[in-house]
């Protein structure tokens, strides 16, 4: 398997030689509990890098805080027991930039942040201290991380010498990989054709966003599921990448719960390019995964696929249908196990958040023929 990672890998950089395009993009988002349906807080990721090994990790037990995570054996997206969930887009080109080797890469910075922060508010000074020790390798771009817990979100924008972080605690905020935040315009030493990119795939997201408001009131995790497989963009548009397009690799929803965080928090995930695989919740509390989820070989059929029907490929109806009725049953189970918990049976509401996902993904797997 991991000889097949390594192919594909270095087939698609010997495409990317042959045909540029900007990589390791991505477009994220927050969502507030006053916009969402259940009234929880919901930080987005679509992921768009070249690695195609995706997997779902799962703390150590040496770890100071448990938590969940989706990444290719690393932790690009995650959410721990305290609430605390973060993610994180590339920046831009800019002066002061993160190219020192030996350093943290992003992913080690967002890991260090779950394992030692409880509150957002607490993983921005973390970010804050790495960059102070100049310990933060990211080559000559800066990064955006997004920092969201029960309460509120930071989005912070980050060169190897300044972070500007902007608080959130209502409505929505977007990102694809150009800064807004207070102070950082004059880092940027981006061109107009990534600018124009990032902006074209950050308006399809608040867009959609709206749209979903417009027509339901409310925003929910399966209209947030089906506005991540977006691949189309404006017919006037020059750029004609979307939030989803060939080089996305995973996506994921990361659901932080206001009264137990600990055991309700979720991290819903396409193992895998979000047009080809279909979304799966992984509670906080799960104590594993079964064993395509972890040794990507989920992730490999997605992309088979992806290969084969090509982006374009229509979403099947199944899929579709079994995303909506998991969920109902995710959330019947996370109502049931909130009783519990309110009963002070903890242990027995943990047990039935694990039961009921493991169920899910073995369905899941038998649907996609894994």
């Amino acid at each position: 398997m991991k000889k097949l990672f390594l192919f594909a890998t270095v087939l698609t950089a010997l495409f990317l030689a042959v045909n540029p395009i900007s990589v390791h993009g991505c477009t994220s988002w927050m969502v507030f509990s006053d916009m969402t349906e259940n009234g929880t807080n919901i930080l987005h990721k679509n992921r768009d890098a070249i690695p195609r090994n995706i997997v779902v990790s799962i703390s150590p037990a040496s770890s100071p805080r448990k938590w969940v995570a989706l990444g290719n054996g690393n932790t690009n997206m995650g959410i721990n027991v305290s609430g605390l969930a973060g993610v994180m887009n590339s920046g831009e080109t800019c002066i002061n930039p993160p190219n020192v080797k030996g350093k943290k890469g992003t992913p080690a910075m967002l890991n260090e942040v779950l394992n030692t922060c409880d509150t957002a508010a607490q993983g921005v000074e973390k970010i804050k201290e790495l960059i102070a020790a100049g310990d933060y390798s990211h080559g000559n771009k800066g990064s955006i991380f997004f920092l969201m817990d029960r309460n509120e979100g930071y989005v912070c924008e980050i060169t190897a010498k300044f972070c500007a972080a902007q608080r959130y605690d209502n409505g929505f905020t977007v990102r694809a990989n150009i800064w807004q935040n207070p102070g950082m315009y004059q880092m940027t030493r981006n061109s107009i054709k990534v600018y124009l990119n990032s902006s074209a795939r950050a308006f399809i997201a608040l867009s959609g966003l709206n749209q979903i408001l417009d027509k339901k009131g409310k925003i929910s995790l399966l209209d947030i599921f089906a506005l991540s497989r977006h691949y189309l963009m404006p017919e006037d548009c020059p750029e004609k990448r979307s939030v989803c397009f060939k080089l996305t690799n995973s996506s994921s929803s990361l659901e932080v719960d206001k009264k137990y965080p600990d055991v309700l928090s979720s991290l819903y995930v396409t193992i895998g390019h979000p047009r080809h695989t279909v979304y799966v919740p992984v509670p906080v509390c799960a104590e594993k995964v079964i064993p395509s989820m972890g040794n990507g070989k989920w992730s490999a059929a997605a992309f088979k696929r992806l290969d084969n029907l090509k982006l374009e490929a229509p979403i099947p109806a199944e899929w579709t249908k079994f995303e909506k009725d998991s969920m109902a049953v995710y959330k019947k189970a996370q109502s049931e196990a909130r009783k519990l918990l309110d009963a002070g049976k903890r242990a027995e509401a943990v047990k039935l958040m694990n039961s009921t996902a493991e169920k899910i993904w073995i369905d899941a797997e038998k649907l996609l023929k894994i």
